[in-house]
């Protein structure tokens, strides 16, 4: 692959969850060895929760821009008049570890607690993309 790519559609939503499976596994591969960054493990959970959204969005054929932002993604999703999950509000904790905490800083250390709570939230967010998801 060359270093610059064009991409041309958005993939399939069946792409867009096997990336958020693999995120998802990473993720939780990450919180089993100590010698992983809290900040990575939650980096993937984020990558995972905000590939499950976008194969959702894929899936309705709704477009949405090149961002990491979850609240973004769920303000398409609530345009649409799509219920979103009790706890869709919790995912918004998330949108910092795809950028700012993955680069060495100043930041608030991540306790464990969030970090199994961001995995928790990649693992709802991906089986309630997988439900909604018309094949």
């Amino acid at each position: 692959m060359s270093a610059r790519r064009h991409k041309i559609i958005p993939g399939s939503p069946e792409q867009w969850l096997r990336h958020a499976e693999s995120d998802l596994l990473l993720g939780k591969l990450g919180r089993a060895n100590q010698d992983i960054l809290p900040e990575q493990i939650c980096f993937h959970a984020q990558q995972s929760i905000e590939k499950s959204l976008k194969g959702f969005l894929v899936s309705l054929g709704l477009s949405f821009p090149p961002v990491h932002d979850i609240e973004q993604l769920l303000d398409i999703l609530r345009k649409s008049k799509i219920a979103l999950p009790s706890w869709s509000e919790e995912l918004l904790e998330t949108t910092p570890y795809a950028v700012e905490t993955r680069y060495p800083g100043d930041w608030e250390e991540i306790t464990l607690s969030e970090v199994d709570h961001a995995i928790e939230l990649a693992e709802k967010t991906l089986n309630w993309a997988k439900k909604k998801i018309v094949k």
